[in-house]
């Protein structure tokens, strides 16, 4: 493949899919600027084993299973782990500065962020990419190399666990209370 053909398909890839993949990342990592340099590293792998690529998927698909690769490597990363100790840390210190304002920071959102977080990574990944990458059953089912059943089931469950940590948390649906 000609290094112009390689620079169209790359562009094209990109202005397809990049908002998704950042979305997707941004799930994963919660943090923007980590986000975008998973989506880079992507597009970037993509581009080095571009003649790789047999077609057997979509590029989509190929696209998302890279990237959440790359989600996987990062958040089982030592970088990672000591970032997110830091993180605490220095919530814990704003807690104590200003209570009234963290409670008003919208407790609901990181009430339902949190508990998709602490899913187990075969359920969150189904979550995520069914729910917030707007794959099909189907397509998730294809991407992660499981049958379409095993996929609903996990979607099922994953559901499940964000429901009853909701409920624990004494959010009550309908409201956020």
């Amino acid at each position: 493949m000609l290094k112009e053909q390689k620079d169209a398909h790359l562009s094209r890839a990109m202005t397809m899919y990049g908002d998704y993949l950042l979305r997707v990342c941004y799930t994963y990592v919660q943090d923007w600027t980590v986000a975008e340099d998973l989506v880079q590293d992507t597009f970037v792998n993509y581009y080095e084993k571009m003649e790789q690529f047999r077609e057997e998927a979509s590029v989509k698909t190929y696209l998302y299973r890279i990237a959440i690769n790359k989600c996987h490597s990062y958040l089982s990363s030592w970088r990672y782990k000591k970032i997110k100790v830091i993180d605490y840390w220095s919530k814990l210190k704003s807690l104590s500065d200003n209570p009234e304002e963290e409670i008003l920071m919208g407790e609901t959102d990181a009430l339902l962020v949190a508990s998709i977080e602490q899913l187990p990574t075969k359920y969150k990944d189904v979550l995520l990419l069914f729910h917030f990458a707007e794959f099909s059953l189907k397509d998730v089912a294809e991407l992660l190399k499981l049958p379409v059943n095993t996929v609903k089931t996990r979607l099922r469950r994953a559901r499940q666990m964000v429901g009853f940590t909701l409920l624990e948390e004494g959010f009550e649906y309908g409201s956020d209370s």
